[in-house]
């Protein structure tokens, strides 16, 4: 089970304030000049927030902006936090100003001050300068690069490989098969020069190249400066290996991993009868219509038009269709990811799923497969598959949410110092008393009255779920997804008795018992409570009653 992050606040983000106080005099001055400034604004739509990246030989630096929009102008907003590298010593910001600037070639800059809590002022001079090449250093390998693409992700591409002095990779989003690119086109985070024996990573300023085929091989050069100063000329290259031997395979019982619906793909997975090999394949589909089809990766990438590459290789860094071998000195799998074949899969009237493939994995085997399996319900990656639950939850730290008025909905949860419940009901109104009305609730995804939304596996978005935590993060989860919640009234207050079942049909018999508490706190849209914002290692922070927040709503702390 993947490891799920607590959340301690309800589905409202808070009013987020950050107050002025008085400050001394500072002790100090100092200038803090960089020049790889970077502004993200992936966060500016959602939590009204661009973050600020900049670093020089002396110090870390990263800050946040907060405004809807960020034309050029004076930011007061902000928050800010320096990390002295020599001596790994972190200085949270007491206050920060910031002048924001933009040039007619759209490249910004930032000059401002930041006082520390440590007392000292840090005038600031923020900027992206590619540094003039004092240095060339020429990188190519003898082997077959590594790949990824997304054909679904405006054409992404990444080659990586690496020797005994450095690891590159160098991924590319948007550059049609034959065209250059420059550093505009760098999915940045994905992109790697480091020096293994040095130990040093090389932050890119600057970058032209270009990747093209030829045959069956796809190539990639560039010429790259770093803010080290150096001109990095690199080549990579890739090409399926030639099959050495084959290998027929049969499959009979696989795994029907179903998240058509939910992420529009499906995967097969199968082990032979000793659990020394494994097979997966992932293939695209949004409904169970979707799964019969001939589908083929061609190992020239669709020559970049998204055709012909139907395989999807990877899903957030991981391989998803790959042949897998049991190596017993390090117990564990190989992985060796499918770089080219060809399937059918056909699907009869009973949803019996047939594929029959032949594949070149990256070990240099050609791989011959017949995979039998059965078209399977949806299953939640978190939720637990087996350990049913029957107890009684009650405790004092209870939210009820009444939105019956504004969309006819009400959140309700309790957490106690092991537990952690939520459901989301359908109403018409509230009850005067208990504020959910009372009556049977059917667990749905109708999203009509008398019924508590189904689980869509996640936490985050109208969530119904138990779950057992340790003040830190989830240790097993339950999501509700069908099955029915009753609500009455015991001793005037709220009492429920749910009878539900999660995706692999473990059931949970919960008794929730509101005549037990003391009180409960309800609250409306418009609640909010006051905030403390800081940088913390790089991270914006909230502090909230004590406890503290990522930008998320997750408490870590």
């Amino acid at each position: 089970m993947k490891k799920i992050i607590l959340f301690c606040t309800a589905i409202v983000w808070v009013t987020l304030s950050l107050s002025a106080k008085p400050q001394a005099t500072p002790t100090d001055t100092v200038d803090v000049v960089c020049y790889d400034l970077q502004l993200n604004t992936d966060f500016i739509g959602a939590w009204g927030m661009t973050y600020i990246f900049a670093n020089n030989s002396e110090y870390k630096l990263t800050g946040a902006i907060f405004a809807d929009s960020i034309p050029p102008g004076t930011y007061t907003d902000c928050v800010m936090d320096l990390v002295h590298i020599e001596t790994d010593t972190q200085i949270p910001a007491k206050s920060v100003t910031l002048e924001l600037s933009v040039d007619e070639k759209k490249m910004c800059a930032i000059k401002g001050t930041m006082l520390g809590e440590n007392n000292v002022l840090y005038n600031l001079d923020l900027s992206w300068t590619v540094p003039t090449p004092t240095d060339t250093v020429h990188i190519a390998f003898d082997n077959s690069a590594w790949v990824a693409y997304y054909p679904d992700l405006n054409h992404d591409f990444k080659l990586s490989n690496q020797d005994e002095q450095y690891d590159i990779a160098l991924d590319i989003v948007g550059v049609p098969l034959g065209e250059s690119f420059t550093e505009k086109n760098l999915n940045i985070g994905y992109c790697l020069i480091a020096d293994k024996a040095t130990l040093d990573t090389v932050k890119i300023a600057a970058a032209e190249g270009k990747v093209w085929q030829s045959n069956d091989t796809t190539y990639m050069t560039a010429k790259v400066i770093g803010f080290d100063a150096v001109l990095y000329d690199m080549e990579l290259w890739y090409a399926v290996p030639t099959p050495k031997e084959t290998v027929v395979l049969n499959f009979a019982n696989a795994t029907f991993y179903n998240k058509l619906e939910e992420e529009g793909f499906y995967a097969l997975i199968g082990k032979n009868e000793d659990e020394s090999l494994e097979f997966a394949i992932s293939l695209l589909g949004a409904t169970e219509e979707d799964v019969p089809g001939i589908y083929t990766n061609d190992g020239v990438f669709g020559k970049f038009t998204g055709q012909n590459y139907d395989f999807i290789n990877y899903i957030g860094g991981e391989s998803t269709t790959y042949i897998a071998k049991w190596n017993e000195t390090k117990n564990d799998y190989d992985l060796y990811p499918i770089e080219k074949g060809q399937a059918k899969v056909t699907m009869d009237e009973d949803e019996n799923v047939t594929l029959i493939g032949s594949f070149v994995a990256r070990d240099g085997v050609q791989y011959e497969i017949t995979l039998t399996t059965k078209v399977d319900i949806p299953r939640f990656d978190d939720d637990m598959t087996e350990g049913s639950i029957d107890c009684v939850v009650t405790g004092n730290d209870i939210t009820l949410e009444d939105y019956t008025e504004e969309n006819g909905s009400i959140f309700f949860d309790v957490m106690t110092d092991k537990e952690l419940m939520a459901l989301y009901f359908y109403a018409e109104e509230s009850d005067p008393d208990i504020v959910i009305p009372e009556g049977t609730y059917y667990i749905d995804e109708t999203q009509d009255y008398y019924t508590v939304n189904a689980s869509d596996g996640t936490i985050s978005t109208y969530p119904s779920f138990y779950a057992t935590h340790n003040g830190f993060g989830f240790t097993s989860m339950y999501f509700f997804v069908s099955g029915t919640v009753e609500v009455s009234k015991k001793q005037g207050k709220l009492y429920m008795e749910i009878n539900a079942q999660n995706s692999y049909g473990v059931p949970a018999h919960i008794i929730y018992d509101g005549s037990l508490t003391t009180d409960v706190e309800n609250v409306s849209a418009e609640h909010s409570v006051s905030s403390q914002k800081k940088m913390v290692n790089g991270q914006l922070m909230i502090i909230r009653n004590g406890k503290t927040y990522n930008a998320q709503g997750a408490c870590i702390e």
